[in-house]
């Protein structure tokens, strides 16, 4: 019974973090094509498709590290790692560190 309720729980947080995913896709699809006329907007618009990738990047790094048993977790561990997780990609994307949206910015002004 207790494993169903951890698949449970495991199915929900991986459905909203997926729903929250295609939210930011469609909202980034949105401002990019009111950002076309506005640098500042594209740019801030190439920042946010940054951090939608880092945080995937994240993600998988953070699902790839094993779980151990010996602390438990809860759903409300995971929905807070999940939105720092959101929160670091955030920031390294502000940061410019990567340079991800840069290269998009200058590809999509061409256009």
């Amino acid at each position: 019974m207790k494993i169903d309720s951890i698949n449970q729980q495991l199915n929900m947080t991986l459905n909203q973090n997926i729903n929250r995913d295609v939210d930011k896709a469609k909202s980034f699809a949105r401002i990019l094509d009111d950002a076309s006329q506005d640098d500042k907007k594209l740019y801030q618009t190439c920042q946010q498709l940054e951090s939608v990738f880092v945080s995937q990047l994240l993600n998988s790094m953070r699902s790839a590290i094993p779980r151990s048993d010996l602390i438990s977790r809860g759903f409300a561990d995971d929905v807070y790692e999940s939105m720092l997780y959101d929160e670091y990609a955030r920031d390294i994307s502000e940061s410019g560190s990567l340079g991800l949206a840069d290269i998009l910015y200058r590809q999509l002004k061409i256009k």
